[in-house]
């Protein structure tokens, strides 16, 4: 395959089926759920999605090295592929990306 990441996100499926066949010893071909059970699932994940997200941000947003507002203005990032900011290094990508 030439795209890595798409390489890397197959991986993860094919992973993440084999643990579900092991936890639950069913696949997705089950057919014991009708669509509202399905749904339901889909929901509970979502939630779950959404929880992990208030989480990070939470502790991002508490983290005292955490830029207040935006402190990186256009001029500075369109000049620097990197900038370090209180124990933050921003990239330059595409977007705006911080790893700490």
């Amino acid at each position: 395959m030439k795209d890595k990441i798409v390489k890397e996100v197959l991986d993860k499926y094919k992973d993440r089926s084999n643990v579900g066949v092991e936890k639950y010893g069913v696949t997705l071909e089950r057919g014991d759920l009708n669509y509202i059970e399905w749904l339901s699932h889909l929901q509970e994940e979502l939630m779950d999605a959404t929880l992990y997200i208030q989480k990070l941000k939470s502790e991002l947003e508490q983290s005292p090295n955490f830029p207040d507002g935006h402190i990186i203005t256009k001029e500075s990032w369109d000049n620097a592929d990197k900038i370090t900011q209180d124990g933050f290094v921003y990239v330059k990508f595409n977007d705006l990306t911080f790893y700490k």
